[in-house]
């Protein structure tokens, strides 16, 4: 009687410790998604806010899903021709090179956070002088 008594306590404790492990829910992690048309929201010089030093409104550049950017506007930026681009993971991108036609490739590190609700980009380079840097923040033309 002992022995069935301990052994039904042994069940309901290993029952009971089962019961209480920790279950992970994988969520899977979607590509990150950069098609649309992009503006510049801020722009800081060697940390310096420069947004109203120049025109920026009229900026703008499109990621295509076939992985091909257009610039209209032009301005200090990575790249000044239209291109192809790539991103270094399709999950976790921290880094994105372009493709220039008829040039070369340029690479920069970028972050991707949501603010205010709005996904942004955030870029940092140096365009030709390593002493000046620049970091634009881009946000998604009416998303």
């Amino acid at each position: 009687m002992k022995s069935a008594l301990t052994i039904c306590l042994l069940i309901a404790l290993a029952v009971a410790v089962n019961s209480c492990k920790r279950k992970d829910i994988l969520v899977p992690e979607q590509p990150k998604d950069i098609s649309g048309e992009w503006r510049v929201t801020k722009a800081m010089r060697n940390g310096i806010d420069i947004t109203s030093l120049a025109d920026f409104t009229k900026f703008r550049i499109r990621f295509n899903a076939d992985k091909q950017y257009t610039i209209e506007n032009p301005l200090p930026f990575i790249v000044s021709k239209n291109g192809s681009y790539s991103m270094d993971d399709p999950k976790y991108p921290f880094r994105i090179t372009f493709n220039q036609t008829g040039g070369t490739a340029v690479s920069s590190g970028f972050t991707y956070p949501v603010v205010n609700g709005k996904r942004n980009m955030n870029f940092a380079f140096s365009p030709g002088c390593a002493s000046n840097t620049y970091l634009y923040t881009l946000e998604r033309v009416n998303p």
